[in-house]
């Protein structure tokens, strides 16, 4: 009766951090979107933001992971980085690793579908895919769920594994967020952006989607001024985002998203658009 009271507490705590998680992947998230946990021939599981848990203490645990703490490494937004880590079976009798959730998007998880007998080390997939916030340290979590016999039968044991990693800064862009000018604004002029090469890279500005902007120069650089035709961006039903087009090796899109308001026919605001400035970055070829 007890196992089956920790148990529901178990599943509860899950439920409940799976709607969590699906609202924070509506706001979003500094690590971006990646496809969520999943082993590695068994349906996605939804990544969640992990329960408060009845895991031991790593002299108890009936698993060791190796390492405790999994470095990715420096990240390139948009770019998936795969290492392994190690799941050691530390009790006598087999156990089975259920699942596996990350806290945040970003993060996949897989896990073996084999139970790992008494002693033995098997190996497994974490990956991360960092979103478009640039010069950032992640700190994201693993929580894979266990079923464990101590002797006393079947019980259900959590452990954790902290995924970490540094996003790069290539292109800063200033300000980082835009705001455009009111509708009620005659001539409203121009907006200016500042694109810096972080890494000491020269590079070009080679165009715009939609064409709503222009570059003060065609040249390769490491600085460049980018200025919005507002009156051009209206032309274009007020596009709430904007790709500048570059030929960095790492950044050769960013995408400028614009903060503004829509007046109603009575001159009151009815919309309002509230965004910061986001990269969308590749690797280079």
């Amino acid at each position: 009766m007890k196992h089956d009271s920790a148990s529901s507490r178990i599943h509860l705590a899950l439920g409940t951090a799976c709607a969590i998680a699906f609202g924070a992947s509506i706001v979003g998230c500094d690590g971006g979107g990646a496809a969520p946990a999943k082993p590695s021939s068994q349906g996605a599981n939804p990544a969640t933001t992990p329960p408060s848990s009845p895991a031991k203490s790593a002299s108890d645990a009936a698993i060791a992971l190796e390492p405790t703490t999994l470095d990715m490494g420096d990240l390139i937004p948009g770019v998936p980085v795969t290492k392994k880590v190690k799941l050691t079976n530390r009790g006598t009798r087999p156990l089975t690793v259920t699942n596996a959730i990350a806290d945040c998007s970003c993060t996949t998880p897989s896990w073996p579908e084999e139970p790992i007998a008494p002693g033995a080390t098997v190996e497994t997939d974490i990956s991360i895919n960092a979103g478009p916030k640039q010069g950032v340290t992640l700190t994201k979590r693993v929580t894979f769920q266990l079923q464990v016999d101590r002797g006393s039968g079947p019980a259900e044991e959590l452990a954790f594994l902290e995924v970490v990693g540094k996003v790069g800064l290539f292109v800063e862009v200033t300000p980082e967020m835009i705001r455009a000018p009111a509708d009620d604004v005659a001539e409203p002029g121009f907006g200016e952006i500042t694109l810096r090469g972080a890494d000491n890279t020269p590079f070009k500005v080679t165009g715009f989607d939609p064409p709503v902007a222009n570059a003060a120069s065609t040249e390769s650089a490491l600085n460049h001024t980018v200025l919005i035709d507002w009156a051009k961006w209206r032309a274009e039903r007020k596009v709430p985002r904007m790709t500048i087009l570059t030929d960095h090796p790492k950044t050769p899109e960013l995408q400028v998203l614009v903060d503004f308001l829509r007046a109603s026919r009575r001159g009151r605001s009815i919309y309002r658009y509230q965004a910061t400035t986001m990269f969308k970055s590749f690797p280079g070829t």
